[in-house]
């Protein structure tokens, strides 16, 4: 960025005051309030000004965005990716900036539709932009300058200015003035999809933004001829729509012709304050954007989907986006899946819900003898929970017929079969066995055939190592001593039955438009899945189980947590409206933000919060 007190359109960093001393490269003076040090810094930056023989700026009064005349960017392109860098910590200062309250792109409404403009251009061929700040408020830089003026704090320095002395950042980049405070000015990057739209990662550019050397200049020779012809795309595909580089930096764009060049803003960042559904929904997903493990959100009402995007990252490590065809572990959420082949095979005459579970599995040991098929949807067999029978640590990971061996060691229940309710992982991953001795094929492929391809679940499977890879794969993370590690496979990841499929909101929008009709299963036998078959017991919510589902009074849903992975289905039959949220993430669990946004479409709270998690 270019430094000095002149007004260049490109300058990079926005001008503001501390709340008790303004430095500029033409002075300093002390102030008492931040009106007051505004006013200070910009008389310093008008005399700077008149020896460059720009016009003078001026400070404008608005304290809204409404009245500063910009837009929110998500307004005009709902999905658009965005990892605003000054809202936490991940950037050169090391720490959230002053005047960022959410992590919102905000530009003036020319910029804002020009950038529209080229994100429609870019998803024409498979890439799309990725946002990292935009209208930045000019108190912004009075925590750049006073983090410019402690010289003890070098945290970032390996990261953004390895090469460089702290002092040299002044001038030659923390500079007082910024086409960002004008909002026509942002930073971002390109990233290249796959011919479905998915799987977006960026461009190498050759280095992160916000690097502080020669190396971000846009036609470094530093960097590689891959690199320049990447950064040389995002110029071009920018600049076809009126937005100018600035050479130093290859992520930094101006519009032009500016619409207010002389006239510096500071309403802080924040969310639009506007009622919308998609305004809200973007507040109780704002955890999962950005530069971390994230997300992917439907919300299918009355057959259409109206909302199905994602958020965060798929893969930290490559920098992926998540999005509608990204594939997560269900876990739990399996055992619909599992619970309806079972009911497939019954409605083919090929097995009976109330056959004893030893004369499909004989291994079983004598004391589970009355268990049925019944008992193990239901969760009422009793059997031992197969995780307790684990020796610690278990060598490898175990299967469904590991799952099998343990239990046929085991001649006890915890109940009489039938008697009480417990939660059973055990039970779904005998069912998957069943599953597999009844029709004559692999779990995985039974699936494939008579479930997943029937409905066009092209991206699903019940993933085996060795076998067809998952495609658009969500790797599971777990935040540990505050930082994202990648938790993806546990000593249990590898059972089928309970909790092995990975899908993507994509297909369980296929999945559950088929939960309406008789493509798959009668209208008999979807009645037996979804009506009450057990009171749910033991647990931090109230509901009845059905099969493979969890029922509160018309709403059905099942959660799924696994090492890495939380996921939740809510379906609101009656009310033809079904919300998904899936997550690469130990936390948060996501069953009541799903109700929050079931509730802007219409949904019962008052009947689905009956079975709020705490």
């Amino acid at each position: 960025m270019r430094a000095g007190c002149a007004w260049p359109s490109s300058t990079r960093r926005a001008t503001s005051a501390p709340t008790t001393r303004t430095s500029t490269s033409c002075g300093s003076a002390p102030v008492t309030s931040r009106r007051a040090a505004l006013a200070a810094l910009l008389l310093a930056t008008i005399g700077c000004a008149s020896v460059a023989r720009q016009p003078e700026p001026v400070l404008s009064p608005a304290r809204t965005m409404a009245e500063a005349g910009m837009v929110d960017i998500r307004g005009l392109v709902p999905d658009i990716a965005q990892d605003i860098k000054y809202y936490g910590r991940d950037n050169f200062v090391g720490a959230p900036v002053d005047g960022y309250r959410a992590p919102r792109c905000w530009l003036k409404r020319e910029a804002a539709e020009a950038l529209a403009r080229v994100e429609r251009g870019l998803r024409e061929r498979h890439q799309r932009l990725r946002i990292y700040d935009c209208y930045r408020p000019a108190r912004a830089v009075a925590h750049f300058m006073r983090w410019a003026a402690d010289p003890a704090d070098l945290k970032t320095k390996p990261v953004h200015y390895p090469d460089l002395d702290k002092p040299q950042l002044l001038g030659g980049y923390i500079a007082p003035v910024s086409g960002h405070s004008r909002g026509a000015t942002l930073d971002l990057t390109l990233l290249q999809c796959d011919g479905r739209d998915a799987g977006c990662r960026p461009l190498d550019m050759g280095t992160d933004f916000d690097f502080f050397g020669t190396r971000a200049n846009t036609d470094s020779p530093e960097a590689t001829a891959t690199q320049r012809a990447n950064r040389h795309l995002l110029r071009a595909a920018m600049a076809a729509h009126g937005f100018r580089n600035y050479p130093m930096e290859w992520w930094h764009f101006t519009f032009q012709p500016e619409p207010t060049p002389h006239t510096l803003y500071d309403v802080p960042v924040t969310s639009p304050e506007q009622p919308e559904r998609q305004v809200q929904i973007d507040r109780l997903m704002q955890r999962y954007e950005g530069d971390v493990p994230g997300a992917s959100l439907l919300v299918v009402h009355d057959g259409e989907a109206v909302v199905s995007r994602g958020y965060g990252r798929s893969d930290l490590e490559l920098g992926t986006e998540a999005g509608p065809a990204t594939s997560y572990r269900l876990a739990s959420v399996s055992k619909q899946f599992t619970a309806a082949a079972i009911l497939l095979l019954a409605q083919d005459g090929k097995l009976g819900i109330d056959d004893r579970a030893r004369a499909w599995l004989p291994a079983l040991p004598p004391a589970a003898d009355a268990v049925t098929l019944r008992h193990l949807l239901t969760h009422t067999s009793g059997l031992v929970d197969y995780e307790d029978l684990m020796a610690e640590p278990y060598p490898g990971q175990i299967l469904d017929a590991g799952v099998l061996e343990l239990l046929s060691k085991q001649n006890r229940l915890y109940f009489p079969p039938g008697s009480a309710y417990r939660y059973s992982n055990s039970a779904y991953a005998l069912l998957s066995l069943v599953v597999e001795r009844a029709s004559g094929m692999a779990y995985p492929e039974f699936l494939r055939r008579r479930i997943f391809e029937p409905l066009g679940m092209h991206d699903s499977l019940a993933h085996v190592a060795g076998g067809p890879e998952v495609p658009h794969r969500a790797w599971g993370y777990s935040e540990i001593d505050g930082h994202w590690q990648r938790t993806d496979q546990s000593s249990t990841s590898a059972v089928l039955g309970d909790g092995g499929i990975y899908s993507s909101i994509d297909d369980l929008a296929r999945w559950d438009a088929a939960l309406y009709d008789d493509r798959l299963l009668g209208d008999a036998w979807r009645a037996q899945a979804f009506s009450p078959q057990a009171e749910v017991t033991g647990e931090d919510y109230q509901a009845r189980y059905g099969f493979g589902w969890r029922i509160s009074g018309d709403t059905l849903w099942h959660s799924g947590e696994t090492v890495g992975f939380r996921n939740v289905i809510v379906r609101w039959p009656r009310q033809r409206l079904t919300v998904v949220l899936l997550s690469n993430r130990n936390d948060p669990e996501p069953y009541r933000t799903a109700l929050q946004i079931g509730a802007l479409f219409g949904a019962d709270r008052a009947l689905a919060c009956a079975s709020c998690l705490p």
